[in-house]
């Protein structure tokens, strides 16, 4: 860890009653991620501090405790009505699920769940249970009302100006830019049309990839729901068919949607919410990344295959 990372892990942990504890660093996204370990017992603790140059005011229309406290009421929530495991918060010395650190941020500690951590190469065999998972969280989630993140077309309206910016940069190429707007111009289009089918919209994941998925002995569970919100079934379904390649693993994940959500999701629909989620990954994080090769040579490739696909 940083010496800032340390020390903000350090003010977080003082709040709570974990003498002794150890402390194993898991990752640094929009969150500062560690496994803590007292005995037998373990934890997550999570400190919404975004690691330099991912862009989260993209998406965060409400103060960050605000939408953590939604974030809370949301396990708590789920840990009542859901078929799988889930991450229950703990509550600090004063018995408060969030602790404000300096500065306001705000960090909690979650139970651990006990599984094993997904890796992203094997993931291909667990299209079909991801499917059903996904459309497990909304039935669980329904009857919620909390703060959480919101996707719709005003996020469309910030991505399409963030990408305008980015471009307006030097981070991405015109002729990229142009294709991008186009494609979120389709993705509003789209949702309007599913904003006037009922029973559409739903408490959605978001970002149900690896890196947040636990292989348990009763199935797959869904760990960090900082990035959930109010979007559409078919978002959800068509940004974990993303996690795939192969055609035949998305047409998995969209088929198992459908029977456990008993929702139909257009293959069109599913492309088009496909490419939002690598769009919305471009439009937080493109000061980050735009220098790497990886991200030239993929931006080639996403425009000639995934963003060509929903346009042509």
């Amino acid at each position: 860890m940083t010496e800032q990372e340390e020390r903000l892990v350090g003010e977080a942990l003082r709040a709570y009653p974990l003498e002794g504890a150890e402390v194993r660093f898991i990752r640094h996204n929009e969150n500062i991620t560690c496994r803590v370990t007292v005995g037998r017992e373990s934890y997550a603790l999570r400190i919404h501090a975004p690691v330099e140059g991912v862009f989260l005011a993209l998406l965060e229309q409400a103060p960050s405790e605000e939408l953590m406290r939604g974030e809370i009421r949301l396990l708590l929530h789920l840990a009542e009505h859901a078929p799988f495991p889930v991450q229950r918060p703990v509550k600090n010395r004063v018995g408060e699920y969030i602790t404000l650190l300096a500065g306001d941020i705000p960090a909690q500690l979650l139970q651990w769940l006990p599984g094993e951590e997904m890796k992203r190469e094997g993931l291909g065999q667990y299209a079909e249970e991801l499917g059903t998972l996904a459309a497990q969280i909304d039935h669980a989630a329904q009857g919620f009302t909390g703060e959480r993140l919101r996707y719709d077309q005003d996020l469309v309206k910030r991505m399409q100006a963030e990408l305008e910016k980015a471009a307006g940069l030097g981070h991405l190429l015109d002729k990229h830019c142009a294709l991008c707007i186009r494609v979120l111009d389709e993705v509003g289009r789209i949702m309007t049309e599913l904003d006037g089918r009922p029973g559409s919209r739903c408490l959605i994941h978001a970002d149900l990839g690896a890196g947040n998925l636990l292989k348990t002995p009763i199935g797959l569970a869904p760990i960090d729901f900082s990035l959930s919100g109010y979007g559409h079934r078919a978002q959800e379904c068509g940004m974990a068919a993303f996690n795939f390649q192969e055609p035949e693993q998305r047409e998995q994940v969209r088929r198992s949607y459908e029977a456990a959500g008993g929702v139909e999701i257009p293959r069109h629909h599913l492309d088009a919410f496909g490419a939002f989620s690598i769009l919305l990954f471009l439009s937080a994080q493109h000061d980050k990344v735009w220098r790497e090769d990886w991200f030239r040579e993929a931006m080639a490739r996403w425009c000639e295959t995934e963003f060509a696909r929903v346009v042509e």
